[in-house]
């Protein structure tokens, strides 16, 4: 078991997890900086899960836990300081208010008076073959008339579909009313993950909250089905057209003409403006606009050639299957371009292009998870009426416990594509799970995508996996951003 505090060294963290250790953090506040190593901690575990969906849910839950925790220690400490019995009925209600006022409507006067006494939270994580167990203790005890009022929350919690049932039927203004708790039961069940795994007790001298993330999120023969009908959807994609292969082919010959290709590519309308708009993209640096195919094949170069037929097929094939999904492919250009450059800037032996183009494909996924029918969608997942219109993956992914990245890697097996590609797009949130071979090539590419995230303030810094900042040779999270500041000047002062 690993006890720390938020300033220990993280790659200690990350090693005692990944070696089978318990992690325990202790804190009698929980500062900024505490937060955001818990953040981190959860984030990489859930990418090595690859269930990195679920960061927003089990972060908003945890939250919630260890602010109830510290807040029920303030509880005891006010009472405490007051001279009044926190178990004396009479005095508790006179007393509780002016909690509320002076605490709980300024809580972090109660830093420093925390800080200074006994009483201590503790956030522990175990992990497991098949699920990871999170733990946060505090040590004071349920009180009585509490203990009643969340047994019964917990208990109507399980009746609840829709946030707005619970705001209509429970709200009241009486402290300790459970709201959060409910919440969290909700926020649970949507997720796909059994209300029960999460638990609160006290012995009398203790409380724990206690929550169990499985890797399966839904009954195996739902999450099943839906796998299959997945795997029905992508089986149902055309292959490559045959001037695609015609071109590959070609491009592959020793004696291989640049021009003969071009004229070929040329008779396709469509093809050529695809590998025009790649060949102008930011993926491959240059001042000067191209107009021709001939001008886009000398700056692409024959040995990129196959990428970016491949890229511009399957974007192609996407869109003519699903609607477009610009936003997406908007995304994908700028991690391509950053795992490309990643690549160059640090040296990366042979693996600019091959970055380049696991950049390009890495969210395919994405297209498909975001057509999946809405009716079985909303069967499975328990999803509330008023998510049946979806912007994000996220919503999906929750709703049928499989990662775009898992939807990916069918599509790149059905069109057979090359082991580094498919491997970059299953691993890009999980990048210590590639095949050392293809490590470079997927931290590139994992780096990438977050340097994106950050930009959208989806993700922070404290997210970037340590050991692939070590095995990138990027010493800190600072340097790590310093890298990133200089790629995004770079992409912006690219021409339009």
């Amino acid at each position: 078991m690993l006890i720390l505090d938020s300033t220990t060294d993280y790659k200690s963290m990350l090693a005692e997890y990944s070696a089978g250790g318990e992690i325990t953090i202790r804190f009698s506040y929980p500062s900024k900086e505490t937060l955001r190593t818990i953040n981190s901690l959860i984030a990489q575990i859930l990418s090595s899960r690859d269930r990195i969906f679920l960061l927003e849910t089990i972060i908003t839950i945890l939250r919630e836990c260890i602010f109830n925790a510290v807040k029920a220690n303030a509880k005891r400490l006010f009472f405490e300081q007051a001279g009044v019995n926190i178990t004396d009925s009479q005095q508790y209600d006179k007393l509780i208010q002016r909690f509320k006022d002076d605490v709980i409507m300024s809580f972090n006067a109660m830093q420093a008076t925390l800080t200074e006494s006994k009483y201590k939270a503790e956030f522990i994580v175990i992990p497991g073959p098949e699920s990871f167990t999170i733990k946060i203790f505090n040590n004071v005890p349920i009180l009585p008339a509490e203990a009643i009022r969340i047994r019964e929350r917990m208990q109507n919690a399980m009746k609840y579909n829709d946030f707005n049932e619970v705001y209509e039927d429970m709200y009241d203004d009486t402290e300790g009313a459970g709201l959060g708790i409910v919440l969290t039961m909700l926020l649970l069940k949507n997720s796909g993950i059994n209300p029960k795994s999460f638990t609160l007790s006290s012995d009398g001298s203790l409380t724990l909250a206690q929550l169990i993330i499985p890797d399966q999120l839904r009954p195996q023969e739902l999450s099943t089905d839906v796998k299959r009908q997945i795997a029905e959807q992508v089986r149902g994609l055309p292959t490559f057209p045959q001037m695609t292969l015609e071109l590959m082919e070609m491009a592959n010959h020793p004696d291989a003409s640049l021009q003969k290709i071009g004229d070929r590519i040329k008779s396709d309308p469509s093809l050529t403006a695809d590998i025009l708009k790649l060949a102008n993209s930011a993926g491959f640096v240059s001042t000067r606009k191209v107009d021709t195919i001939n001008d886009a094949l000398v700056r692409i170069g024959l040995k990129n050639l196959r990428n970016i037929l491949i890229a511009a097929s399957s974007r192609t094939i996407l869109e003519k299957r699903f609607k477009k999904f610009e936003a997406i492919w908007a995304h994908c250009f700028k991690t391509a371009y950053y795992a490309k450059m990643i690549a160059n800037q640090l040296k990366l032996p042979a693996t600019e292009d091959q970055a380049f183009i696991c950049g390009l494909l890495h969210d395919m996924g994405k297209i498909v998870l975001l057509t999946v029918d809405l009716d079985l969608t909303n069967k499975i997942a328990d999803i509330v009426a008023q998510h049946r219109i979806r912007t994000t993956t996220v919503i999906e992914e929750i709703s049928i416990g499989i990662s775009h990245s898992a939807i990916g890697k069918l599509i790149a097996q059905r069109w057979n594509f090359n082991e580094f590609l498919i491997q970059g797009i299953e691993y890009h949130h999980s990048p210590l799970q590639a095949k050392e071979e293809f490590r470079n090539i997927v931290f590139a590419t994992y780096l990438a995508n977050l340097f994106c995230g950050i930009e959208s303030k989806k993700y922070e810094y404290s997210f970037i996996d340590s050991l692939v900042l070590e095995g990138l040779g990027i010493p800190d999270e600072a340097a790590a951003e310093a890298l990133h500041l200089k790629l995004k000047d770079l992409y912006d002062k690219q021409p339009v």
